[in-house]
């Protein structure tokens, strides 16, 4: 229920109105009754905290705590004629600062990302740059971040997850060795207790033995040591990655290896 005031009265006129109404010899008994329940409503209105001013562009008005709930439920606000006016709701949270680089698990796999674009690396272990133009990756595991170089110029970062310390990333320089599009990833000992069987692993790409860069759809924990050795990344950074990197897959082949013609991209991992 909603009670809205057509003309704006004060205290004084209001009782000064209500005195005479009551008082009138020529009112009759159904109107002085009806005048005093207006009367003790009217009290309750100026007593309870609803409040009309004259100078309501101040924004001097406030309503009860019951009135405000419906208020709110409703968007509306009861205001005198001449000044009806819709008002917004509050808003109910902060407004969400910059966009979402890094997706919950709950959200779209396929569109998870860490990527950045590489600014200071000073906090990257020190090492020694190769004397080439040519495209290389530069893996820091105490920092779990991949840098894509393009001579001197970092070009793409991402944050990564490497080997557990029972089953660390090997560190050393290499070469991209053998490209596969998607495959089964089995390893590990039932009885260890570190067996894993994996459907679908995209966008991989081996740099020496079973170790790899690849596509990761089972954890979002990016930044830590998660896996058997790999370097597991987002499926779109992996792809992205596989598409920069040499040898070019050639679209079709299951296991693409690199030749003298098309050699593999430098890969240098320090921790």
């Amino acid at each position: 229920m909603y009670l809205s005031c057509s003309v704006v009265l004060s205290r004084g006129t209001w009782y000064t109105f209500i005195r005479h109404a009551i008082s009138s010899p020529s009112a009759c008994a159904g109107i002085r009754v009806a005048v005093g329940l207006c009367a003790v409503l009217a009290a309750l209105v100026l007593s309870s905290g609803v409040r009309a001013s004259a100078d309501f562009d101040s924004a001097d008005a406030y309503v009860t705590d019951d009135v405000r709930e419906l208020i709110t439920s409703d968007s509306r606000l009861v205001v005198p004629i001449g000044k009806a006016e819709i008002l917004p709701p509050l808003p109910f949270s902060k407004p969400q600062i910059g966009p979402i680089i890094k997706h919950g698990f709950d959200d779209d796999v396929e569109r998870w990302t860490t990527a950045f674009i590489p600014g200071n690396l000073d906090n990257l272990t020190p090492v020694e740059f190769p004397d080439t133009n040519e495209r290389w990756i530069r893996v820091d595991l105490s920092e779990q971040t991949v840098i894509a170089y393009e001579g001197n110029t970092p070009v793409r970062g991402f944050i990564v997850s490497s080997g557990l310390p029972r089953t660390p990333t090997v560190t050393g320089t290499f070469h991209i060795q053998v490209k596969v599009r998607s495959q089964n990833m089995t390893g590990g000992n039932r009885a260890a207790g570190n067996y894993y069987n994996l459907d679908n692993v995209e966008w991989v790409q081996y740099f020496y033995e079973d170790y790899s860069f690849h596509g990761t759809y089972w954890h979002n924990d990016f930044g830590t040591p998660k896996s058997h050795g790999c370097l597991n990344m987002t499926i779109t950074d992996a792809k992205w990655l596989f598409d920069w990197a040499g040898p070019a897959w050639d679209g079709h082949t299951q296991w693409y290896g690199s030749t003298p013609d098309d050699p593999g991209t430098l890969v240098i991992i320090t921790e």
